[in-house]
């Protein structure tokens, strides 16, 4: 008697085909394979979104078709392609419709619970559309969210630009879900009025935070996470090659998110200060992770930033 790949269990036929297509294979070929094949790749295709194209956001927002599945992720990986300002607007059709179909499953609401949320895109400080890309968001309501940049590592670029970072840190607050977010290659707003504002608003369940890669990040903001903010759920926040200027400049250590705190809690509250100070060290810390080749903060040894 002979096994067929028709008679694998269905948790390992999930796990060959969840494999196969998260690849970035053309999903035909292995939905072809048995109509199993093709009854468990398409469950999961719609379980688990991702578009590689603004076109096939598009295509898919005006496609009237539903597979009666309850939506788990979305992923919008632009990797070496040019994201342009339609690209929020498909995203929030998309998300709009997929809202309309859990609707149909019998699920009414304004947003849609996902497990995750992941951005691999440039935005652009000539877009006019921001607003476009904070409804966007806005429709979903992910318990973890990752938006990095789509250069490789050692590519120091910016994806997330200053007023679409000031957006999406407000619309953190709005989703209900969130507890980990990870944003990479991003620069902040130089104005010095916001330089003591929390860079998150109150997300009473958030457990991790990291931001990498980040510039312009002002190191009271992140104090005042751990001064105004209370968030007791939060368990870890990770700085990794985050600069408070430039990448010429310095990278931003715990040493100064420990002092910006002083700034912000001395003279009233000298006795709360400690806990705060004992809550920083235990919660926060600062790393390097990728070196210039010239010049810059060059740091030896440990990766960590005290």
């Amino acid at each position: 008697m002979y096994a067929t790949l028709d008679d694998l269990p269905c948790e390992i036929l999930i796990l060959i085909i969840a494999h196969t297509l998260s690849s970035g294979s053309v999903p035909s070929n292995i939905l072809c394979v048995s109509h199993q094949f093709r009854n468990a790749g398409v469950e999961w295709l719609y379980r688990n979104l991702c578009f590689r194209s603004s076109e096939q956001l598009r295509l898919f927002a005006q496609t009237g078709g539903n597979v009666g599945v309850v939506l788990r992720s979305v992923t919008v990986d632009l990797t070496g392609k040019f994201a342009g300002s339609d690209v929020w607007q498909h995203l929030r059709e998309a998300l709009c419709r997929c809202r309309d179909r859990t609707e149909k499953l019998g699920l009414v609401q304004k947003q849609i619970p996902l497990e995750v949320l992941c951005l691999r895109l440039h935005s652009y400080s000539q877009d006019t559309s921001h607003h476009v890309f904070e409804e966007a968001l806005s429709v979903a309501n992910p318990r973890v969210f990752r938006w990095t940049g789509p250069d490789p590592d050692h590519h120091f670029s910016t994806a997330i630009v200053a007023p679409v970072a000031s957006r999406l840190c407000r619309i953190f607050g709005i989703w209900s879900n969130i507890q980990d977010i990870t944003v990479t290659n991003i620069t902040f707003s130089v104005d010095s009025d916001n330089s003591m504002m929390p860079l998150l608003p109150e997300i009473p369940g958030l457990r991790t935070l990291y931001v990498g890669q980040a510039t312009f990040l002002s190191a009271g903001s992140v104090a005042a996470i751990f001064c105004v903010n209370r968030m007791a759920s939060l368990e870890r926040v990770r700085l990794v090659d985050a600069y408070c200027e430039s990448i010429w400049g310095s990278r931003i250590r715990r040493s100064d998110i420990e002092k910006a705190a002083q700034i912000i809690m001395f003279p009233e509250d000298v006795v709360q200060y400690e806990g705060v100070l004992s809550r920083i060290r235990k919660l926060l810390t600062c790393e390097k992770k990728t070196e210039r080749i010239i010049g810059g903060d060059r740091v030896e040894g440990s990766i960590f930033l005290v």
